[in-house]
């Protein structure tokens, strides 16, 4: 029960539709028909040729007949609900009952390691079993999964402005869609998990996208959840969730790597189209954003700048007459906010940290020679002057500070020069 590759164009047309030219040459002719729209598994559509020897029996495959393989398709044979010969390599194949299985397993691994536990288990010959059934199994990649998250508890944290650390964090709820795309990649397994009952139950073996995709859907929003969770853990806020996008995918197209190579399935590529906070949160987390920016000094002073500024303009367009709009406003303190203003703006620029550019200070008791050379000793080392004495008209020879000549001090006020 052996598969025997032919040449091209040896059995019919490139569509598998039977040759009725060449039929008197096979018994019966076995395609897959149209596997589109995602159809993962059906049974092969047989086609009865002048010649065949079992035309009122579908469970039956005539030995002589014709097979036919397209791209990304594997070809099993079926016995009694066993797999006993398969095929990955596109071709046209004549069926040979008395032969031992061939098995073209292609470049699946799955199926290559299948082949080894035939190879001892099948002698040449093969005798009428009680069903023979051909299926085909899509192996190209299925895409357009869609999955949508639902509510997904995420720990926001805000970012210290000054030390770049977390501060401050709430618990916030997410929602996010995206897709992902699904590939049969061991057939052999995909059959003895999932195939198997459909192939026995009512014969044609119809599995679709509609039949696996609550299942993974629901398994692909867990593993989702899951590393969304674990990035929470990394203390880090919702909106940079977008920027770790790289390793959520990869963990979570890991994790249902792991649970669906069980099933012979490789679900992969997760695509996220959108992660984001609900309103509620949204609105939790700008109340604090603005309530940290008035702990700045500067920042709370130029808001009640702006206030004030609003409520003039307010007052100015009294419809009772400026007089009476002003008035009002000196009744409920307007007239103090200008002070208070700007003491909290000086205390915002005292908690500025200082320029580390700024430059900085001569030094106590240097002097500054014609060559420009900052010097200390009485003599500048780098053009030989003396160090300049003290003015008659009683001036400070380093900043040039004026002096009380009747009451000299022995050093600058100014700048701490040694004077004398």
């Amino acid at each position: 029960m052996g598969l025997i590759k032919l040449a091209a164009g040896a059995i019919g047309s490139a569509s598998g539709a039977f040759n009725t030219t060449a039929g008197a040459a096979w018994t019966d002719y076995f395609e897959s028909g149209d596997m589109s729209g995602g159809v993962i598994m059906k049974r092969g559509t047989k086609i009865t040729g002048p010649n065949s020897r079992n035309k009122g029996d579908a469970n039956i495959i005539s030995s002589g007949s014709g097979i036919d393989v397209q791209a990304n398709q594997c070809m099993i044979i079926v016995e009694n609900g066993a797999i006993v010969d398969f095929c990955a390599e596109p071709g046209r194949y004549r069926y040979d009952a008395s032969s031992s299985p061939s098995m073209f397993s292609g470049d699946n691994k799955g199926l290559k390691a299948l082949a080894q536990q035939f190879a001892s288990s099948f002698a040449a010959g093969g005798g009428r079993t009680n069903t023979q059934r051909v299926f085909y199994i899509n192996m190209g990649e299925i895409q357009g999964f869609k999955w949508g998250s639902g509510n997904i508890t995420f720990d926001h944290w805000e970012t210290d402005w000054n030390t770049g650390r977390p501060c401050w964090h709430i618990s916030t709820t997410l929602m996010g869609n995206g897709t992902y795309s699904i590939q049969v990649t061991d057939p052999a397994q995909f059959f003895a998990v999932i195939g198997a009952a459909k192939a026995g139950a009512d014969g044609n073996g119809l599995i679709t996208r509609q039949d696996i995709e609550p299942q993974i859907k629901t398994e692909a929003i867990a593993a989702i959840r899951q590393g969304v969770a674990r990035l929470s853990s990394q203390r880090i806020g919702y909106s940079d969730i977008a920027a770790h996008e790289f390793d959520l995918t990869n963990e979570v197209n890991k994790v249902l790597d792991e649970q669906w190579a069980e099933r012979g399935i490789s679900v992969f590529r997760i695509a996220i189209a959108m992660i984001d906070a609900d309103d509620k949160s949204k609105k939790q987390i700008t109340n604090y954003q603005e309530t940290k920016g008035y702990t700045d000094p500067s920042m709370l002073g130029a808001y009640m700048g702006m206030g004030q500024t609003q409520a003039m303009q307010a007052a100015g367009a009294n419809s009772a007459g400026a007089m009476t709009g002003f008035a009002a406003l000196n009744m409920m303190g307007g007239g103090n906010m200008g002070s208070n203003i700007s003491q909290l703006m000086q205390q915002g620029q005292q908690a500025q940290p200082v320029n580390s550019y700024a430059q900085p200070s001569q030094a106590a008791g240097s002097w500054t020679c014609s060559c420009g050379s900052v010097n200390t000793g009485k003599f500048c080392p780098n053009c030989g002057s003396p160090k300049p004495e003290a003015p008659a008209g009683a001036f400070c020879p380093n900043c040039g500070q004026k002096l009380d000549a009747a009451n000299m001090p022995k050093f600058c006020p100014n700048c701490g020069n040694k004077l004398g």
